[in-house]
């Protein structure tokens, strides 16, 4: 066993430092021996580590070069060997005036043509009892690296002993290994004979040892790739498409599995990376892959085709029949990973790739794997691996908030986790605060290009052409969560054909996730990396236009939306024209609308933000209303209230009064739902007073209707009523008959519960009859709503149930679905009163699971008190009945 500097006691010595070279040559040249014999093993990725360990301690010795260029090539490095061989020759030429040695120029040909010298045992090796040293060659062996003058004239090289080509026993005669009349080449085999002797690659990569979680994604692999030739494949081989976005771990994950599952196929593991994204290296053709395969396998160069397809025909043949594992990493597209695929039902191919390959899923049956961000538990089990459980234990709320800056992407924890275990002392909190200061990317540069989170994003970007390129950098002006395909259209002004194009280009790149069908979203770092690429390439005009336009798009369609539920609660305002590029979504139905604005509630809130941020008025205004609207139909309340805040401000700044009245009287009403009385009636009182300055009748009756809402609400039915007959009072003076009627109904529930049963009678038909006319149908329903009610407490049961009918069915025709909900929750009060206990608990538990779908929380606790109520005894459900009505929240326009 060496250990350590030979002689070093005695280096002061004369013939020590004779002899110390001499040792240090004998064990060099063994070390050299070692990593030739591991080539002729097959066993390539150890080959490559011991090369170089060689190129690192001896940097000018050839010998090991040589075996580190070949290693690579064998172990399906391909561009890393050509990128190595570059590196040296460039390093040699500018600081040392030298070139490369003949052998290591022959066997750069041979990599670039993919036909490699055979490799001998003693191939530039220096025999033991030849060792020498001479001056400035000691350590350096028989071939030491030339002057580029001296690598001109050529050099005789020494005839290598006659030693069994690749397949044969190393150190045995050729001609012992391959008698005459045999040969060991697979491919020399003819029909009808024997499949041939192949060698059993090994080529899987080290996989890692602190990896953690993807059970799921591990259980599914195993059940979709199964045993070979498993009962129902049909004689398929089975391909499995790993895709994810940068940086998410599929090649990982990849060589993980495929180790967990190598003892399944005896004949091999083959492994190639296909640098289909690489920032240095091009994409590995085909041909040259399966080179590599070829001869991993055990074919000489010489019987290995010429084409690709000759190649591949090949290659299948010498998997049929065969259980062979094969990982395909980094596939660039389908024409670069169709010639490798084997045909045989024994084998497994594995496929990693940014592009989800969709048409080697639909053509050649691949399975589609998509590699999701870990979950936070598995997030944290990754760390935890790496740092220990103890440390995280002692800092889980650093750990979490870690977890949760690296947005849970493998890569960017790894690097985080590197950093830690580099220092162990350094405390979780201190390397959160540091992520969390950064704000970015550059909190997460790596150690090298491969684990450098920017770099790894850079790859997939510049794979694309210039319109999705530019499309993935104005993603990043969106503020999310996520955005529709015609929304990101207006984004970047293209036609919707065009822009379906570009989308399905990012998703393809895995640039861009489609959760749901037509929504697209960026993680939260590769949105920051975009963020990055837009304020370099594009002009502050190009942004700003970018943000107008899709600010544009969500104001006009929200505008649109809201005005066919026909609830004239909403001001007309003045949007004035979209900008050119921009394309509204084509909202023609009720339902088209209400679908748009629940799938787009959460995009509209931030956008409202984006506007109040760019200081964008029109789009403030705009947002803000249509927000509003649709928060407050769904009880939403709060919300509300934030929602139509920035407009109420704008209104201020421009001094627009009249504006400012309305967004007073809007919130006021909304603080009287929430049971806000000093804050409901102060806005009141405030809008009445501007409305009265300005003499704005039709306002004033719209406020005096909206604080006799209020007023009732906080049970002061009388003061109410007055507030009512006002707003009554100055419709009919002006001649404003919509308004007319709605006072007309608010009357009649005032008059309800005052039990002024005739006069509530009267006015809600009288209402009904208007808004018939005026072709008002939500107001109708709401008119039907009140004369229901009436109708019950007169005890025309039969009446009140066909009226509230009724009123639900206009209610659900109109897309709204907490008035259709309250209607049957009546409809169930009225069967109660006619003392059918099960048909009243039936209505209530449609409408409470209609609540709860459609997330309206104070419905569905009204109806649970309800029910509650009814299952402990019948007086007590008719006494809360009572009281809810005393309290009922009146739907009117506000």
């Amino acid at each position: 066993m060496w250990r350590g500097a030979a002689l070093a006691d005695a280096a002061h010595y004369l013939f020590a430092a004779h002899e110390v070279a001499r040792l240090e040559e004998l064990r060099q040249t063994a070390r050299e021996i070692r990593t030739t014999a591991l080539l002729l093993e097959g066993r390539f990725t150890e080959a490559v580590d011991a090369a170089q360990e060689l190129t690192a301690q001896h940097p000018l010795r050839e010998t090991g070069w040589a075996l580190l260029l070949r290693a690579l090539y064998l172990a399906g490095r391909h561009p890393e060997a050509l990128q190595r061989y570059t590196d040296l020759r460039r390093h040699l030429a500018d600081e040392l005036g030298l070139e490369p040695g003949p052998s290591l120029c022959a066997l750069h040909h041979g990599i670039l043509h993919h036909d490699l010298p055979p490799l001998r045992p003693d191939d530039g090796v220096q025999r033991p009892d030849h060792a020498s040293v001479r001056g400035g060659d000691a350590g350096h062996g028989r071939a030491p690296i030339r002057p580029a003058s001296e690598a001109q004239e050529g050099a005789t090289r020494t005839a290598p002993v006659n030693v069994s080509p690749p397949g044969g026993t190393a150190g045995a005669p050729a001609d012992a290994a391959n008698p005459p009349g045999a040969s060991s080449d697979p491919a020399s085999a003819g029909e009808g004979t024997e499949p041939p002797s192949l060698r059993r690659p090994a080529q899987l990569p080290s996989a890692l040892p602190v990896f953690a979680g993807r059970a799921t994604e591990s259980a599914w692999l195993s059940a979709a790739g199964g045993a070979p030739g498993r009962p129902g494949q049909c004689g398929v081989a089975p391909v499995v498409v790993i895709g994810g976005a940068p940086g998410v771990g599929k090649t990982t994950f990849a060589v993980h599995h495929a180790h967990k599952i190598a003892s399944l196929f005896p004949d091999g593991q083959l492994f190639v990376n296909l640098c289909g994204f690489h920032p240095h290296s091009p994409a590995v053709e085909a041909g040259h892959a399966l080179h590599g395969f070829l001869t991993a396998l055990g074919v000489s160069a010489q019987r290995i085709p010429e084409d690709t397809a000759g190649r591949s025909t090949l290659f299948r043949s010498l998997l049929a029949g065969r259980r062979v594992l094969l990982v395909l990493d980094n596939a660039r597209d389908e024409e670069q990973v169709r010639p490798l695929l084997p045909a045989g039902g024994g084998c497994l191919t594995l496929i990693t790739s940014r592009n989800q390959l969709p048409g080697l899923i639909a053509a050649d049956g691949a399975r589609p794997l998509p590699l999701p961000l870990p979950s936070q538990a598995e997030a944290y089990e990754t760390l935890a691996r790496r740092l220990g459980a103890e440390r995280l234990a002692a800092e889980p709320a650093a750990a979490d908030e870690i977890i949760g800056l690296c947005g849970r992407l493998p890569l960017a924890l790894a690097v985080v986790a590197a950093r830690a275990e580099l220092d162990p002392t350094f405390p979780l909190q201190a390397i959160a605060d540091d992520l969390r200061a950064h704000d970015g990317l550059d909190a997460l540069t790596g150690f090298d290009t491969t684990t450098d989170v920017r770099t790894v994003f850079s790859w997939s970007y510049q794979s694309l052409d210039r319109p999705a390129a530019r499309l993935f950098r104005l993603l990043a002006l969106h503020p999310g969560p996520d955005i529709s395909a015609p929304a990101a259209a207006s984004l970047a002004g293209l036609s919707p054909a065009e822009t379906r194009r570009t989308l399905a280009a990012l998703t393809r790149c895995c640039l861009v996730e489609q959760p749901l069908p037509g929504r697209f979203i960026l993680h939260d770092l590769l949105r920051g990396y975009a963020t990055e690429l837009t304020h370099t390439h594009d002009d502050t005009g190009e942004r700003h236009r970018a943000t107008v336009r899709v600010l544009d798009h969500y104001m006009f369609t929200a505008y649109t939306a809201n005005r066919l539920f026909k609830q004239n609660s909403m001001p007309e305002l003045d949007l004035g024209l979209p900008n050119p590029g921009v394309i509204a979504e084509g909202l023609t139905t009720i339902e088209q609308a209400d679908r748009w604005l629940a799938a787009e509630r959460g995009v509209l809130s931030v956008m409202l933000r984006t506007a109040v941020q760019e200081g964008l008025e029109q789009h403030i205004t705009g947002l803000s209303w249509s927000l509003k609207e649709y928060l407050n139909r769904q009880e939403f309340w709060p919300e509300a209230i934030t929602a139509l805040t920035p407009a109420l401000e704008v209104a201020r700044r421009r001094g627009d009064r009249l504006e400012e009245g309305r967004c007073l009287r809007h919130i006021g009403s909304i603080h009287g739902y929430l049971g806000h009385q000093d804050e409901a009636l102060d806005h009141m009182q405030r809008a009445t007073t501007l409305f009265e300055e300005l003499d704005a009748v039709g306002e004033q009756a719209r406020a005096h209707y909206a604080k006799a809402c209020a007023l009732y609400l906080f049970g002061r039915v009388e003061e109410a009523v007055t507030f009512s007959e006002r707003g009554l009072a100055l419709s009919r003076a002006i001649g404003e008959e919509l308004w007319l009627a709605e006072c007309l109904v608010e009357l009649a529930w005032f008059h309800s519960h005052l039990r002024q049963l005739e006069k509530s009678l009267a006015y809600s038909q009288e209402a009904i009859a208007l808004f018939q006319r005026l072709d008002a149908p939500w107001q109708e329903a709401q008119g039907m709503e009140v004369l229901g009610y009436t109708l019950r407490l007169m005890g025309r049961y039969e009446e009140s149930l066909a009226t509230y009918r009724q009123a639900m069915e206009e209610f659900r025709g109109l897309g709204d679905h907490r008035n259709a909900i309250g209607s049957l929750m009546r409809l169930g009060d009225t069967r109660l009163a006619m003392g059918d206990r099960d048909a009243a608990r039936t209505d209530w538990t449609r409408a409470l699971a209609s609540a709860e779908q459609q997330a309206l929380s104070r419905s569905a606790q009204e109806l649970r008190e309800r029910i509650t109520a009814l299952d402990s005894n019948a007086d007590s459900a008719i006494t809360l009945l009572e009281r809810s009505y005393t309290l009922r929240t009146h739907s009117g326009p506000g």
